[in-house]
C-alpha cells in the first residue's frame, strides 16, 4: 500500500503543482488521469524521491519515504515521461550497465536478469541493436525493462503510451497486465482509454488537486442516463454551448458529435452509452466552473 497524505509542492516560480494531495493506492494497477499541466509528473517525481515536497508524507508499507528515500529506491521501478539513452550502445549492454548501477553485481545473476527482461519485453531478438535507434514503442518497452531491474514492489510509469501507434500501445498494455497484481503499479496518463482498459482503481488530478477517486466501472455507472449526444454543425455546437452543459465535442466521420450532461434529454438529443471519458470530461468541466 502506498499512502500519500497532505502532499503539497510549490515551485520557485510560484506555480503550485500539488495542493494537499491525499491518496491510498493498493496493489495492482492504479490510473492517475489528468490534463497536461495538472501536476501528474510532479506527483510521480515526488513519489520517486526525485524532488522534495513542501508538506505532507508518503509511506510505502512501513517505509517513510521522506525520512528514508534510499529504502524506497531499492524497491522502486520508474519509467519517466522522457528518458535519454547512450548512443550506439546495444540493448543488452545498456541494460547490463543499468543493472550494475541498480546494484546487481553478480555477473551470472545479472545475465539472467537482463536476458529475462529482454525476453519479457519482447526485445531479446533486438538485444544487439542500439536503443537510440529503437522505434517509440520498442523504446518504451526497453524503459519498462530497466524499470523492472531488481524486481521492484512499486512501479511508476509516466505517460507511457503517448505517441505510440495502436499496435505498440496494445503490446505495451499486455506487458503491463502481465506484471500481475503483486506490485503497486501507478499509470500516470492523460489518455482515458488506457485507464479504462487497465485499472481497477483510479483518480483524477487537476490543478494539483485530487478531484475524483474510485473504481472506473462504478464511477461510470453514476453518470448513466445523464449523458446525451447529438451530431451537429459547428454553428449549432456554439449555440448549444450557450444553453447546455457541454462536456465534450469530437469529430466522427466528418461530423461534430457533442455530448452534454443533463437530468433529462434535451430536444433532439439521444442517450449516449456512458463511458469513463464522459466521467473524466464532466469532472474536469465541473472543476473548471467552480475554480
Amino acid at each position: 500500500m502506498l499512502s500519500i497524505k497532505g502532499l503539497s509542492k510549490t515551485y520557485d516560480n510560484g506555480v503550485k503543482a500539488l495542493d494537499n494531495v491525499v491518496l491510498d493506492i493498493p496493489k495492482g494497477m492504479f490510473g492517475l488521469l489528468g490534463p497536461n499541466g495538472a501536476g501528474k509528473s510532479s506527483l510521480m517525481r515526488t513519489i520517486a524521491t526525485l524532488q522534495n515536497a513542501d508538506a505532507g508524507s508518503i509511506f510505502f508499507d512501513d517505509v517513510d519515504v521522506f525520512n528514508d528515500p534510499q529504502a524506497l529506491r531499492q524497491r522502486l521501478g520508474y519509467l519517466p515521461q522522457d528518458f535519454g539513452v547512450y548512443p550506439r550502445i546495444g540493448a543488452y549492454d545498456l541494460l547490463d550497465h543499468l543493472a550494475i548501477l541498480k546494484g546487481i553485481q553478480n555477473k551470472g545473476e545479472r545475465k539472467e536478469a537482463v536476458e529475462g527482461l529482454l525476453a519479457q519485453t519482447n526485445l531479446y531478438q533486438h538485444k544487439k541493436k542500439a536503443v537510440s535507434g529503437f522505434s517509440g514503442g520498442m523504446r518504451q518497452r526497453f524503459g519498462i525493462a530497466q524499470a523492472l531491474l531488481g524486481d521492484p514492489d512499486l512501479l511508476i510509469v509516466d505517460e507511457p503510451t503517448a505517441g505510440l501507434d495502436p499496435e505498440e500501445r496494445n503490446r505495451f498494455h499486455n506487458l503491463l497486465v502481465s506484471l500481475g497484481e503483486e506490485k503497486v503499479i501507478i499509470l500516470s496518463t492523460h489518455i482515458v482509454e488506457d485507464v479504462s482498459e487497465l485499472c481497477p482503481n483510479m483518480a483524477v488530478l487537476a490543478s494539483g488537486k485530487i478531484i475524483l477517486e474510485g473504481n472506473p466501472v462504478l464511477l461510470t455507472e453514476k453518470v448513466k442516463g445523464q449523458i446525451w449526444r447529438k451530431a451537429v454543425s459547428q454553428q449549432e455546437a456554439l449555440a448549444i454551448e450557450q444553453e447546455l452543459t457541454v462536456i465534450s465535442k469530437r469529430l466522427f466521420a466528418g461530423q461534430t458529435i457533442i455530448h452534454v450532461m443533463a437530468e433529462q434529454a434535451p430536444e433532439g438529443f439521444e442517450v449516449a452509452p456512458a463511458n469513463l471519458e464522459d466521467v473524466y470530461f464532466s469532472t474536469l468541466n465541473q472543476h473548471r466552473r467552480v475554480a
